[in-house]
């Protein structure tokens, strides 16, 4: 099996039975899915940040991530730098939602090393296939995290950039108790003061801004949706 990316680890923890975001959620989890699948196409020289929190595209894809194509299109799409709130109007919010694309591909990037479980259309009509994590392999990220955070000792990067989505998504209540869940936001705290986690602070600080403006944006076209 292949190492999976903290973005992939993610889906793992917050996709549903059913393969789809679960509603009470959706908007933590869309924004932290987007913001995941950001920061690893920045961090693979994908994509560049420009002037304020504006992005663009610097090369193509591999086919290690081509599961963030919809992200990479639609930056690319733009004829001049978009700053995120454009992206998320554009992305989440368009005529057809790429989230959706988003979803899917990682889903499927996942299904090719057995990580997940393929539902095909229940109807004729419906075109769309989804995949469901496996239990086990959820268990397996869990786990992984667990040992990481509640013992001593260096954390890795990405589990880091792992645990701060499943805080600021909600998700960290369905799989840790209140006493392992206050522990992890306090060793997050002390690696943003550390330090010897410098570089990983500034990532965190991305997460924050990234998912600040994701959920701000999606809030406001919920209120003007409503409103209409």
């Amino acid at each position: 099996m292949n190492e999976l990316s903290y973005t992939q680890e993610f889906y793992l923890c917050a996709i549903n039975s059913k393969g789809k975001i679960p509603m009470l959620k959706e908007t933590e989890i869309s924004a932290c899915l987007m913001t995941g699948g950001i920061l690893e196409l920045l961090d693979h020289g994908c994509l560049r940040k420009a002037e304020k929190d504006k992005l663009v595209v610097v090369k193509e894809l591999s086919d290690k991530l081509s599961h963030f194509s919809s992200i990479h299109e639609t930056v690319a799409a733009f004829k001049k730098p978009k700053n995120i709130k454009a992206l998320t109007n554009e992305y989440i919010f368009g005529l057809t939602p790429k989230i959706n694309d988003l979803v899917r591909d990682i889903g499927a990037s996942l299904a090719k090393d057995g990580y997940t479980e393929i539902l095909l259309p229940k109807s004729r009509i419906s075109k769309s296939i989804r995949y469901r994590p496996k239990a086990d392999a959820t268990t397996r990220v869990i786990e992984k995290v667990r040992a990481e955070f509640l013992e001593e000792g260096i954390i890795d990067d990405e589990v880091i950039c792992l645990t701060a989505l499943l805080i600021k998504s909600g998700l960290i209540k369905d799989y840790f108790s209140k006493v392992e869940g206050d522990r992890l936001k306090a060793r997050i705290k002390e690696i943003r003061e550390s330090v010897a986690y410098a570089t990983i602070k500034e990532v965190l600080d991305y997460i924050d801004l990234l998912i600040a403006v994701v959920v701000t944006a999606m809030a406001a076209t919920s209120i003007a949706s409503s409103n209409n």
